[in-house]
């Protein structure tokens, strides 16, 4: 199956006081599809578990052109476009019910070693999987994104890593990153109801009751999100007005 797609209505407890879907709330779609596609080709999360082995995701690039109702009806769609070895390369769309491309995503996900934490190499943890060479986004490629000085930022706030944002792999869910994020970004002026594109590199796992630190940088057109836990930078993140 070298596509999955998932019809389904928007949630309204996945929505803001505008009754839109939340950013992380998106993200976290996009990363239940990807479960339902890895179930699909056999090596989903209890398959791999099983092998004391587990997804993680590295980078992310989406761009959110229009952000679904309460209720309204959409496509969202996964395929895989390879592997390097190290990084499986997944992307994403999102459609309305006419067709109107809503979000679209490029991401790099390693496998690792339950246990140990250390990679694991793709070619033969893949091998049922069939690729696409259809390019969600133009950021196919996605580099490790390079913060401006933080010394100084325009704000900042601490969160412990309380129960509510540990998931299954025993570490901060990477979209409630995402939730910091725009928690920290919507204390500026930023308007959500227009298109714009969030890149974000994961670095360092959250593990439960550590202290994040959530810094904000404005850079010319550019947001910036720095996100430190106990062990260094945990988050890097990027917003721009598209």
């Amino acid at each position: 199956m070298d596509k999955f797609d998932w019809e389904l209505e928007t949630p309204a407890y996945l929505c803001d006081r505008k009754d839109r879907l939340h950013p992380w709330a998106a993200v976290r779609l996009c990363q239940e599809v990807s479960e339902f596609h890895s179930q699909a080709t056999g090596i989903g999360y209890e398959e791999l578990l099983r092998q004391n082995r587990i997804w993680i995701i590295s980078r992310a690039y989406y761009i959110i052109y229009r952000r679904p109702a309460a209720f309204e009806k959409v496509m969202l769609s996964t395929w895989s476009r390879g592997n390097d070895g190290l990084f499986a390369f997944r992307d994403y769309c999102m459609k309305s019910e006419a067709g109107e491309t809503l979000l679209t995503g490029t991401t790099y996900w390693p496998m690792i070693d339950y246990t140990t934490r250390r990679p694991i190499r793709l070619k033969e943890a893949m091998v049922n999987y069939e690729y696409r060479d259809e390019e969600a986004t133009d950021h196919s490629v996605l580099e490790r994104l390079r913060l401006p000085d933080m010394a100084e930022p325009d704000g900042q706030f601490d969160q412990t890593a309380l129960f509510s944002l540990i998931d299954h792999a025993q570490h901060v869910n990477n979209s409630e990153y995402v939730r910091l994020v725009f928690d920290s970004l919507m204390q500026t002026n930023f308007d959500l109801d227009k298109p714009f594109s969030l890149e974000i590199n994961y670095q360092h796992e959250t593990q439960p009751n550590d202290t994040l630190s959530v810094l904000r940088k404005q850079d010319n057109d550019a947001t910036f999100i720095e996100i430190r836990n106990s062990r260094g930078l945990s988050i890097a993140a990027k917003i721009v007005r598209k």
